[in-house]
C-alpha cells in the first residue's frame, strides 16, 4: 500500500474516531424529553427529598440520610441520570430545594437546636465535589424536628417542623457560612406533621403530610387551598412538575411518582421578576475553590478525549506528508 493511500486511512480512522466521541459527549450533555405524565421509580428507596431543575429537565431525589452527602438526578422519564456526591457528611439529612441552579440540602432532622443546609452550585450527574457550603441556622426556641426545606425567588431559606408547635422559619437573607446563623418563626405550620414543601415558579408555596396537600400565599403563609393526595404513599416527598401546574409526590405502594394538580386558583398576575443569582469570578490560578472544585466523570471527560484524539490526528498529519 503505498504512502499518500495509507496516510488518508489512518487519518481517516482518527477523524471518525473524533467524531464519535464528541457526538456522544453532546447527546450525554442533553436534556431530556419533557414528560407530560408521573413515572415510576422501580426498585428504589423512598425519596427523602425531591427538587426539580426546570432549567435541564430533570429532578433531584435525596436518598440517604447519612453519611456521604449524595443526590441522585432523575430524567422526565423516571431513568437515572447519574449521581453527584460530596465528601460532606449528613446525620439527617430530611429535606432538598433547588432554585436557580443551586441545590440545597437540608440536615433538619432529628430535635435539634440547630441544624445544617448545604449548599450545591450548579449540581451535575457524574460528578463529586469536595465541599458544599454549609449554613449552620439556630431555632429561637429550642430544640425542633424538621423535615421540609424551602428556598424562595428571593434565595430565603425556610425550615418547617414538625411536631407540637410545628412553625416555619425563616433564615437571613444573607446567611453566613462562617458562623450560626438564627432563624425567626415566621408562621405557625398548616398541619403537626409537614414531611416536604416546594416554592412552585408563580412563587405559591405547597407543603404535604401523610394524607394532603397545601397551597399557602407566599407574603402571608397563610393556606389559601388544600386536597387530599388521594394514594397511600410510602414516602413523604413533594415537588413541582416540570409541565407546571401541578406537583408530584412520591413514593407509591409500587414506586409510582404521582401527579395532582395544585390545590386552588393560578395567580392572575404575572409573578414579579425575581433576583438573579450573582456567580462569583472564577479563583485565581493555584487558588482552590472548594465549592467548585469537583471531579468530572462525564461531558467534560469525552470532550477533553475528542480534543486530545484531535490533536493526535494532526500530529499525525504533519508528521506523514
Amino acid at each position: 500500500m503505498r504512502l499518500k493511500a495509507r496516510n488518508r486511512i489512518v487519518t481517516g480512522a482518527l477523524l471518525l474516531l473524533v467524531l464519535l466521541v464528541v457526538f456522544g459527549a453532546l447527546l450525554s450533555g442533553a436534556p431530556p424529553a419533557r414528560a407530560a405524565e408521573a413515572f415510576t421509580l422501580e426498585g428504589r428507596a423512598a425519596p427523602l427529598g425531591m427538587a426539580t431543575d426546570h432549567a435541564r429537565d430533570r429532578y433531584w431525589v435525596l436518598e440517604r440520610a447519612s453519611g456521604r452527602l449524595q443526590i441522585t438526578a432523575i430524567g422526565a422519564d423516571g431513568m437515572v441520570q447519574g449521581r453527584m456526591s460530596s465528601r460532606d457528611t449528613v446525620s439527617s439529612a430530611q429535606g432538598l430545594a433547588f432554585w436557580d441552579g443551586e441545590a440545597w440540602v437540608g440536615d433538619i432532622g432529628g430535635r435539634r437546636e440547630q441544624v445544617v443546609v448545604l449548599r450545591i452550585t450548579e449540581p451535575w450527574p457524574g460528578t463529586e465535589i469536595r465541599n458544599a457550603v454549609p449554613y449552620a441556622l439556630t431555632y429561637p426556641d429550642g430544640r425542633h424536628d424538621a423535615a421540609a426545606l424551602l428556598v424562595d425567588g428571593d434565595h430565603r431559606l425556610h425550615v418547617v417542623t414538625r411536631g407540637e408547635g410545628a412553625g416555619v422559619y425563616r433564615a437571613p437573607a444573607d446567611p453566613s457560612s462562617s458562623g450560626p446563623n438564627a432563624l425567626e418563626r415566621v408562621a405557625d405550620a398548616p398541619s403537626a406533621e409537614i414531611t416536604d414543601g416546594v416554592v412552585l415558579q408563580d412563587g405559591r408555596w405547597v407543603l404535604r403530610d401523610a394524607t394532603t396537600l397545601y397551597t399557602l400565599d407566599p407574603a402571608s403563609l397563610a393556606v389559601v387551598d388544600e386536597s387530599a393526595i388521594g394514594v397511600e404513599e410510602r414516602g413523604r416527598s413533594v415537588t413541582e412538575s416540570l409541565t407546571l401546574g401541578s406537583v408530584l409526590t412520591a413514593l407509591g405502594p409500587a414506586g409510582e411518582v404521582t401527579s395532582t394538580a395544585v390545590p386552588g386558583p393560578t395567580p392572575s398576575a404575572s409573578p414579579t421578576a425575581r433576583p438573579v443569582r450573582t456567580v462569583a469570578p472564577p479563583a485565581e490560578a493555584g487558588t482552590p475553590d472548594p465549592t467548585r472544585t469537583f471531579e468530572q466523570t462525564g461531558t467534560t471527560t469525552a470532550m477533553t478525549a475528542a480534543l486530545v484524539l484531535a490533536g493526535l490526528a494532526a500530529v499525525v498529519v504533519l508528521f506523514r506528508r
